[in-house]
């Protein structure tokens, strides 16, 4: 039975259809224009928290600006979600820089500029939001930088000189900023918009975001690299090169469109020595497919069979008992004595030891009770565990649509570990995907989103 299961997830991540929601509004960097001089387009760039775009290329920059519309707060402060503008050096670790970062949300105390090494201030605007708040920075080759913001909407303004000495600033970056584990949304979001941006260099060459040097994309991703799930990335430029907006992105998506679906979420990469995750166990659901099978499991995907995976089980059937929650490797498993009932907590967790063993535990919070198992990992020693996966598995045969949107499952607490110990949600820091049972115009079965720091989602079945 386990290693029909493990079949299914490596079927379930091969055969089906993967989309990523990356939407772009207007031109791409290459065809946007300026008419000042000849452009080039450089290499995208990754961090963990920006998305917007770069100017560099070998030219020294002295003023950039551009007006931004302040929107509502969407993320926490924690993960900021604000806009900013930059001068800085790029081979020197990010120094000298000034910046000027304007809050989400507005109000007081909401734009701040700094120059570092140096001081930061806040300025005495209070743009509300919606106002349109043009900002920039100017370096007069005197050692003084001047930060200016206009709240365009309420006819104020404010500039501060701050001096930083001789200085060199080799790029200009503008982008909006999403860092730490940020839950993405169900689709894209706007975070911020930025129109009339301009860029000068110390030679008086002007342009928009490109001009004659060279443009990178920047990208945020939970890895910092092009290997992570994207979290924040910038549209394609328009007018002229001088707008774009900065875009908080959804997850990936992978559509099992076939007779066995699976729901959840999958992180590759790793590679994986733990997966765990606290589940509700839901009702008897007639007909008892409509239940679906809550599965968590490690394993390898890609290369030739056989390959190592562990996987718990849980069968809710007619509302969980005995023998319902059960684990195996392919080759070896049982069931656990831990026997939940309708709405107890129940915590599963898959432990691989790195030296030949995995720890299968099952523990009904509820009902106070527990058991951990500890089978041999055949074939880990060769091929790491670079899937971790918290999802639900229905035959879509047998699932019978309900009259209403109806939720299964719930998933909390829900945490991964790597080989080397790094510690995260579902969402990293690796790539996440999430999988949707049916196809993006007729779902069967999908989850409610991740929240709680991507620890927890629900799986839905949907009306049809």
């Amino acid at each position: 039975m386990m290693h029909k299961l493990t079949r299914v997830l490596y079927a379930a991540a091969a055969a089906s259809l993967t989309l990523t929601t990356m939407g772009a509004t207007g031109a791409s960097t290459a065809s946007a224009t300026t008419g000042g001089g000849a452009q080039s387009t450089g290499p995208p760039g990754y961090s963990q928290g920006w998305g917007g775009y770069t100017t560099g290329g070998g030219s020294w920059f002295r003023f950039v600006s551009t007006t931004l519309t302040v929107p509502a707060r969407t993320l926490s402060a924690a993960n900021s979600g604000d806009a900013i503008i930059s001068l800085n050096h790029a081979q020197h670790s990010g120094l000298p820089e000034a910046e000027i970062i304007v809050g989400a949300g507005g109000g007081p105390g909401s734009i701040t500029v700094g120059a570092h090494p140096g001081n930061d201030q806040l300025l005495r605007l209070s743009p509300q939001v919606g106002d349109q708040v043009a900002v920039s920075i100017y370096y007069d080759q005197h050692g003084h930088d001047l930060f200016t913001a206009t709240d365009l909407t309420q006819g104020t303004a404010q500039t501060v000189q701050m001096t930083v000495g001789n200085v060199i600033y080799n790029k200009a970056w503008l982008a909006g900023m999403a860092v730490g584990t940020v839950d993405p949304p169900q689709a894209d979001m706007r975070l911020w918009q930025f129109t009339n941006s301009h860029v000068t260099t110390y030679t008086g060459a002007h342009g928009t975001i490109v001009g004659p040097w060279a443009t990178s994309e920047l990208t945020g991703t939970s890895t910092g690299t092009s290997a992570g799930t994207i979290v924040v990335s910038p549209s394609g430029l328009w007018n002229g090169g001088a707008n774009f907006g900065a875009w908080l992105r959804a997850l990936p998506v992978t559509y099992t469109n076939g007779p066995q679906a699976n729901v959840g979420y999958a992180d590759t990469g790793g590679p994986f020595r733990f997966v765990g995750t606290t589940m509700t166990m839901p009702a008897a659901q007639t007909p008892q497919a409509n239940s679906g099978e809550a599965l968590i499991s490690l394993l390898h995907q890609g290369g030739p069979a056989p390959l190592p995976d562990a996987t718990i089980q849980v069968l809710p059937g007619l509302g969980g008992g005995p023998a319902s929650v059960s684990y195996g490797t392919g080759p070896a498993g049982g069931t656990f004595t831990v026997s939940p009932k309708p709405g107890d907590q129940l915590r599963v967790s898959i432990f691989y030891d790195q030296h030949g063993h995995y720890s299968f535990t099952a523990t009904d919070t509820t009902q106070g009770t527990t058991q951990t198992v500890t089978l041999a990992a055949p074939y880990a020693d060769s091929e790491p565990l670079n899937y971790a996966v918290v999802t639900t598995w229905f035959d879509t045969r047998t699932v019978a649509g309900p009259p209403a949107d109806t939720q299964i499952w719930q998933f909390a607490s829900s945490n991964v570990t790597t080989y080397s110990g790094v510690h995260g949600s579902i969402l990293g820091p690796w790539a996440t995907t999430q999988w949707t049972a049916g196809t993006s115009g007729a779902v069967v079965a999908d989850t409610s989103g991740l929240s709680n720091a991507g620890q927890d989602f629900g799986v839905w079945l949907r009306h049809r």
